[in-house]
């Protein structure tokens, strides 16, 4: 009976419904601890399945970060493929770094730079390095609500198609970044955290990003444990042949076999 139910949660977990968005939620990345020096985790992950076709599925996953007096470091490197012969279903890999800098306890400052690609929505390369405030407007123990906007130079390169009558052209400009988040524990075994952001051109506003991301951790019993996750982008202006709308839908459950 043990090992059925066992095979059950493995089965929820590698079937549940997901695409990549690549959407990324610094405010579920951050380490929430007073306790200064390095914390994180690293994942990997390799699975090949066979039947009428091979699909290999690989993933990487690292979380840093270093805490100093005022001084925040965060570094996240992510990669996923999930291929099955010449065909790419997911293809993206991304690497963050972030300095945050606690001028007051409601202020504080942040600098930051990313390096991506994602070949099915048809980056090549993208690379963008900014600054900007953080506000804490609101920290109680159960609700806390963040803001931030920031200045960021971006450089993108898109994927280069043999059999595509039109290419999209490399480009280098600047976009506003804002954001609101918020962090809600209405019961001590459910928490859920949000984060929103707004990404247009100053030059053309009408060229804008919106993304935002959702996330539950709800602790069934004291071993099990059921995650969601909801993730969002809207381009106003996309690579040809790229969808403005993308989405990911992610749950799974998690065993705790420790004491």
């Amino acid at each position: 009976m043990i090992r059925k139910q066992l095979l059950l949660i493995i089965i929820l977990i590698y079937l549940a419904p997901a695409a990549n968005a690549q959407v990324l939620n610094i405010e579920r990345e951050r380490l929430k601890t007073d306790t200064a020096g390095l914390a994180g985790s690293v994942k990997v992950n390799v699975n090949v399945i066979k039947n009428v076709k091979k699909l290999t599925e690989t993933g990487f996953f690292s979380h840093l970060q270093y805490k100093k007096n005022r001084s925040l470091f965060l570094l996240l490197l992510d990669y996923n493929l999930i291929k099955s012969g010449k065909d790419d279903f997911s293809n993206n890999g991304m690497s963050h770094l972030r300095y945050n800098y606690k001028i007051t306890p409601v202020v504080s400052a942040e600098a930051f730079g990313q390096a991506q690609f994602n070949k099915v929505l048809g980056i090549n390369y993208r690379s963008l390095a900014g600054a900007g405030p953080r506000f804490k407007i609101l920290g109680k123990p159960g609700f806390r609500l963040y803001a931030g906007v920031a200045w960021m130079l971006e450089h993108e390169e898109p994927v280069k198609k043999e059999d595509a009558l039109f290419q999209n052209s490399t480009e280098t400009l600047h976009r506003l970044s804002s954001y609101v988040s918020f962090t809600i524990k209405p019961v001590d075994n459910l928490l859920i955290t949000n984060t929103t952001y707004f990404q247009p051109r100053p030059d053309k506003f009408n060229d804008y990003r919106i993304s935002t991301d959702l996330s539950a951790f709800f602790k069934v019993t004291k071993i099990i444990s059921f995650t969601f996750s909801y993730s969002y982008l809207f381009d106003k202006v996309p690579f040809e042949g790229v969808p403005a709308q993308v989405y990911a839908i992610k749950n799974g459950l998690i065993v705790d076999f420790g004491k």
